[in-house]
């Protein structure tokens, strides 16, 4: 019976248009998640929402979308990144329509809070296993190219959502956003299920030997029989030999049988012992049945009609048969609830400390630092007093920065040669660093 052979991901091929409807999905979509303070500088102002609830609707907007990657899985698992991206994609341009007519608190929660936070959560999740699903080996050149253009798009969406306030209010911006976000729907029309890419793995490189290399076959008579020759190192092949008279036995012609030959003299005890149980080698781990009902001394012709396996004949195991009936009648027992929420989620990873351990603190570093970078224009319009355009172009510029360095960084902790955890504790203290000093 052949082995499964398990499929591995093209690692190339279509997966480089994958990466382009990653990079194209997260151009549009993230530079929303921290430049939309921007708008809603001109709407809280006309809407008069007090910068509380400003506030509360930008970060509802992340905090809700963190929550539902909760059951990103299960719903990835059971439908699909395309159907999920696609659905996604409608419901970030559907989110921001709303948004764009909304006039109090609660319709900005609705719209902005809940919709557009249900999208972006589906998109993202859904890009990400897509480029996973194609790449493994150059997983890290695919997610870095797509990630590299996605510095574009936060250098550029500032400045163009300054310009649309200013040219058309903040209305009419949003829903020309709205239209623009409509492109990550461009980008999940172009993913293709990975499985109908899948190659096979590289062939392993062994040298395949013949079993049974002492043991030759003859043709005689239309009969099978079996002898050990060798010459030298040559290759033992098999013979064709002919005799014109059929068998006659007790004056009557018999009918050809399958039949194995009387050995040679010359035979070895040892080729012997390999003749009569063709299916063992000289190099063979498992010793000969010793429970033969065939013996080469006890007959020198066995009719072979029936099986070719006649020597490896083994005796029904009765206590086999009996565990094989008893488990085939048990009944699995039903699992808890608690088993079947762990089993949907896939929590078992929540049993490893180490791991809990990281990712509470990286949970906890990645929310202060997206909470700072989605009320920095706040901070910078309520307490510097900047207007919009020079808030877009400081934007801008932390944008250009972040794409720099996420090219130059991977350099860097080369150089240093230092583990990713002492890296990671020097960037945590160039950021308390800067952002505590006037």
């Amino acid at each position: 019976m052949s082995k499964k052979v398990n499929k591995i991901p093209p690692d190339g091929g279509y997966g480089w248009v994958v990466t382009f409807a990653y990079a194209l999905n997260n151009v549009v979509v993230l530079p929303l998640i921290a430049g939309f303070a921007l708008v809603f500088q001109e709407a809280f102002a006309e809407t008069n929402l007090t910068a509380t609830q400003g506030s509360l609707v930008i970060i509802l907007n992340h905090g809700m979308g963190m929550l539902l990657s909760f059951f990103a899985g299960p719903v990835l698992q059971r439908f699909g990144y395309r159907k999920v991206a696609v659905t996604g994609a409608l419901f970030i341009s559907a989110g921001l329509m709303l948004t764009s007519v909304s006039s109090s608190f609660w319709l900005f929660i609705l719209s902005y809070s809940i919709i557009n936070s249900i999208g972006i959560a589906a998109v993202m999740a859904a890009f990400s296993l897509a480029i996973n699903s194609f790449f493994k080996e150059k997983r890290g050149r695919a997610i870095g190219a797509g990630m590299s253009i996605t510095g574009l798009g936060s250098i550029f969406m500032p400045l163009l959502m300054s310009t649309l306030i200013y040219a058309y209010g903040w209305r009419y911006a949003v829903l020309i956003l709205s239209a623009i976000c409509l492109h990550s729907l461009v980008g999940a029309c172009l993913l293709r299920p990975a499985k109908w890419y899948l190659k096979d793995p590289p062939a392993p490189e062994e040298e395949m030997m013949p079993l049974n290399k002492d043991i030759c076959i003859e043709l005689v008579n239309d009969s099978i029989t079996t002898s050990s020759k060798q010459t030298g190192n040559n290759t033992l092949l098999p013979q064709l030999e002919e005799s014109s008279s059929p068998s006659i036995e007790n004056g009557l012609p018999q009918p050809k049988s399958l039949s194995m030959r009387s050995l040679k003299s010359s035979t070895s005890l040892e080729s012997r012992n390999a003749i009569s149980h063709p299916d063992i080698s000289k190099n063979s781990p498992e010793p000969p049945l010793s429970d033969s009902r065939y013996k080469w001394w006890e007959s020198q012709e066995i009719n072979l009609g029936s099986s070719i396996n006649i020597f490896n004949e083994t005796k029904p195991d009765k206590q086999t048969n009996e565990y094989n009936l008893r488990t085939t009648e048990e009944v699995e027992e039903p699992k808890t609830f608690f088993e079947k929420f762990v089993q949907f989620f896939d929590l078992t990873l929540l049993s490893d400390p180490v791991f809990v351990n990281i990712l509470i603190g990286l949970s906890v570093a990645g929310c202060v630092e997206t909470n700072f970078s989605l009320l920095l224009p706040i901070i910078l319009k309520d307490l510097l007093q900047f207007n919009t355009g020079e808030i877009a172009q400081i934007m801008a510029v932390i944008g250009f920065s972040d794409t720099l360095f996420r090219f130059v960084s991977p350099f860097i902790g080369e150089w240093c040669n230092k583990p990713p955890r002492v890296m990671y504790i020097v960037g945590l203290l160039l950021i308390i660093f800067v952002r505590t000093s006037k």
